[in-house]
């Protein structure tokens, strides 16, 4: 005769809070980049895409809690429009000519550009003082400009200014990045099956 064994349910909810993950993957690509400078144009390629991954994360965490039927139209949205949308909706106070908002342009071109890349070619003719100045020998795209060390300290910074900016304007006192999310679990014992 076959014994049989005990069946248990188990049930759980997890909360994650992507925008936080992703803050951490910006942060530590960028200290990545600037304890190795050679080989840290990849870790700066990775910093700028999740600033701009946090900030868009966040505007969707944001417009989740407080706008209804977000989830109808926020993949239609790019993240300057989902800034501007809750701006209008929240009456959040944002001004895209200063920072930290203004960053959010050339995270956006960053990311787009490598999300949507595409073989380019980029070329110059330049009068020069010397020849040799690699700079000028072989003209880079667009994305690799946004990919300077100072560029990209500046989208990460203001990444995580912008969170913290649009999280106390819509009402909330805690930090935005003080939890990567929240669960619980209970187990009980269903019995034979």
């Amino acid at each position: 005769m076959r014994e049989e064994r005990k069946k248990y349910r188990v049930q759980a909810s997890t909360t994650t809070n992507t925008y936080v993950y992703c803050w951490v993957a910006a942060r530590e690509a960028l200290q990545r980049a600037q304890q190795h400078q050679a080989g840290s144009l990849y870790f700066l390629m990775m910093a700028g895409v999740f600033a701009a991954f946090t900030v868009e994360a966040f505007l969707n965490h944001l417009g989740q809690r407080k706008v209804r039927d977000w989830e109808a139209f926020e993949r239609k949205l790019g993240p300057g429009e989902k800034l501007l949308l809750l701006k209008e909706i929240l009456h959040l106070s944002v001004d895209q000519s200063t920072r930290p908002f203004q960053t959010l342009h050339d995270m956006v071109r960053l990311r787009d550009s490598l999300a949507h890349g595409k073989t380019v070619t980029v070329t110059s003719d330049l009068i020069v003082e010397d020849p040799h100045d690699e700079s000028t020998r072989y003209p880079e795209p667009n994305w690799k400009k946004l990919c300077s060390l100072a560029s990209v300290v500046r989208m990460v910074e203001d990444a995580a200014a912008m969170v913290r900016e649009l999280n106390s304007q819509s009402g909330s006192k805690r930090d935005p990045f003080a939890s990567p999310g929240h669960g619980s679990t209970g187990v009980t014992e269903s019995g034979n099956a």
